[in-house]
């Protein structure tokens, strides 16, 4: 019995000492990220003056990396949003999924936005339904279909047929759509759709 429990706390012992060991190398790792952490700091009391740096890890710094040009278009549209479901920051991953395994290889599993319709035109082919679906799929976890509606009935006629990415843009500092006058969205339809009859 006495070398059951020696073996139970060497066991024990042990087991602490490497999880110790795995969070001071997990902090010490952390702390080498250059960017990938950014300081906030803020006031713990009035009195004191002291104040606490709080480190958030930016989840997007993974993307950033290499899509540079998104850093700060970012910022502008979807940048300062609250996510719908999660009630966190908007972040890469909750418009484009996660990144895979074999993301240098074309990125199989992240979700790309890009104009794309069921009508072949002239200039533009005819696209997959389904990405299109998966597209629109993605825009309406946050922008309820409802709320859609009300703005533009134009929003329900081509849900199944056209992109979001047809009008809108994903990364705007200002989304061209929004205060956009009359005369531009009526041109844009028939441009469009006369585009469209030409290929028939």
């Amino acid at each position: 019995m006495g070398n059951y429990k020696v073996a139970m706390n060497t066991v024990i012992t042990f087991f602490v000492a490497i999880c110790i060991f795995g969070f001071s190398m997990n902090v010490a790792a952390d702390s080498k990220a250059e960017g990938a952490t950014t300081a906030k700091p803020s006031v713990i009391t009035q009195e004191s003056g002291q104040h606490v740096v709080e480190f958030i890890r930016d989840r997007d710094y993974a993307c950033t990396q290499c899509h540079k040009d998104e850093r700060d278009t970012l910022k502008g549209a979807h940048g300062d949003v609250i996510h719908a479901q999660t009630n966190r920051d908007m972040t890469c991953t909750d418009c484009h999924s996660k990144v895979g395994k074999n993301h240098r290889d074309g990125a199989p599993m992240v979700t790309k936005f890009a104009a794309a319709q069921t009508v072949a035109g002239t200039e533009k082919p005819a696209a997959d339904p389904a990405w299109i679906a998966k597209q629109n799929e993605t825009c309406v976890n946050c922008h309820e279909p409802k709320d859609l509606r009300e703005v533009n009935w134009t929003h329900d006629v081509h849900a199944l047929d056209l992109s979001c990415a047809s009008c809108h843009t994903i990364h705007p500092e200002k989304d061209p759509m929004k205060g956009i006058e009359r005369k531009s969205k009526i041109k844009m339809c028939v441009d469009c759709h006369s585009d469209q009859k030409k290929e028939k």
